[in-house]
């Protein structure tokens, strides 16, 4: 939905008291009353909200409002010098005062990248003309641990991160983000492909930049502000055949505020300003779900879709707590794998297994549940701690399954311990 210059405006001036951190995007409904950008406005916006600017100066330009987004990007340039999409928009102003402007970038710059921020500026845009429904809910995120604060959403079509809080299990939204993929977009599937994955990741640590200067000397610099690790690739992606390492959430470079959106090697990229914003919420063990799109459901929705994962994981619980072995194994598909191990050999196992025991009792702890990111959109990802207790072994351990759905039932097809 397209929205009035007034209501722009409007938008970005609330904006300004309500957002909780530097460059970070917080959304409420504009109010009815009209602003312009004129006084200190054009300042205070650049310096705090540098991608609200950008924004409120391409739709001025647009609308032959040159005068005023010459402010702005001024304004843009004087807080934030190392913003080459500022630079790009001046040189446009410039070439205005003598012919009309055809397209972003119409100044003759001897820049190869113009492309790349031609491409900036409209995922920029984009997301203001056609923001999300965040009063929907992701639904990729399905339930989250009591542990799990937050979590990450990759929107890798887009060039967007969404931050959600653990409300009660409830995921709401918090703060999205302008972000950088790898430069031959994502579904990464071996070693230096220069693509970012596409699945369910968890936060491993951080590495702040005093760390990353003592581990990789001068190519630290390509991290800015420092990187979160991630944990790709996961035993998932191990049993697709999938290579590589070293996936992070990371800064950029400090001599520039902001990169393409494919420019990086797989990794997702961010301003640093927005790093830093983003990483106060990150933790070890905090979910990052990369897709190729966000698919945004109502409550309703997403509750039917909870309730209906909640209840696959649970009926496998139960029928192998019974001890019933057949009815338990019901619950694995004819792919199924664990490591090397396939139907056939579990069945064996598992039968001997329950042939000795008298009974069991297996309790869930700590129970996130994901729609995993993929080719056909039907996996679903359950990870967990297992309490496992019967007449002969007790032991605990984390675990993790992947569903796949066949027919109007969810089938096991990998089964793994969670590191």
């Amino acid at each position: 939905m397209r929205r009035s210059w007034l209501k722009i405006t409007a938008c970005l001036i609330a904006g300004l008291y309500v957002a909780p951190a530097a460059n970070s995007m917080q959304w409420s409904r504009p109010p009815s009353a009209a602003a312009t950008l004129t006084g200190e406005l054009p300042r205070v916006l650049a310096s705090s909200k540098p991608e609200e600017a950008v924004v409120a100066a391409l739709t001025a330009i647009r609308q032959n409002r040159l005068a005023e987004a010459d402010k702005l990007v001024d304004a843009l340039l004087d807080a934030r010098p190392n913003y080459r999409l500022a630079h790009l928009l001046k040189g446009d102003l410039l070439m205005a005062r003598a012919q009309p402007l055809a397209t972003i970038g119409s100044a003759p710059i001897a820049d190869e990248k113009l492309k790349d921020l031609r491409d900036e500026a409209a995922v920029r845009m984009a997301r203001y003309n056609a923001p999300p429904p965040l009063s929907e809910i992701p639904a990729n995120l399905l339930q989250l641990s009591s542990s799990q604060r937050f979590a990450v959403v990759v929107d890798a079509s887009r060039s967007r991160l969404y931050l959600f809080r653990n409300d009660n299990g409830v995921p709401r939204y918090v703060l999205d983000f302008y972000i950088t993929i790898g430069k031959l977009g994502f579904d990464k599937s071996r070693e230096g492909d220069q693509r970012t994955p596409l699945g369910v990741y968890f936060v491993t640590n951080h590495m702040a930049r005093e760390q990353l200067d003592k581990t990789y000397g001068q190519r630290a610099a390509l991290y800015g502000v420092g990187a979160w690790p991630l944990s790709y690739p996961n035993d998932w992606d191990k049993q697709q055949g999938r290579t590589g390492s070293g996936i992070w959430l990371h800064g950029v470079p400090y001599d520039t505020y902001s990169r393409a959106p494919k420019a990086s090697n797989g990794c997702v990229a961010m301003p640093n300003a927005d790093m830093e914003a983003l990483g106060s919420y990150l933790q070890a063990n905090t979910p990052v779900v990369i897709s190729p799109k966000v698919e945004w459901v109502s409550s309703e929705e997403w509750q039917r879709r909870r309730e209906a994962a909640r209840s696959s994981v649970e009926g496998w619980r139960r029928d192998w707590e019974s001890l019933d072995t057949p009815r338990y194994l019901s619950h694995y598909a004819g792919e199924f794998k664990s490591g090397s191990m396939g139907l056939s050999e579990w069945k064996a196992q598992k039968t001997a297994v329950n042939a000795g025991k008298q009974w069991a009792k297996i309790k869930l702890d700590d129970v996130s549940l994901f729609d995993y990111p993929s080719a056909d959109g039907s996996l679903l990802m359950a990870n967990f701690a297992q309490d496992y207790k019967s007449s002969n072994l007790e032991n605990r351990s984390q675990k993790r399954l992947y569903f796949r759905r066949h027919s109007s039932d969810w089938k096991i097809v990998y089964e793994a311990a969670a590191g």
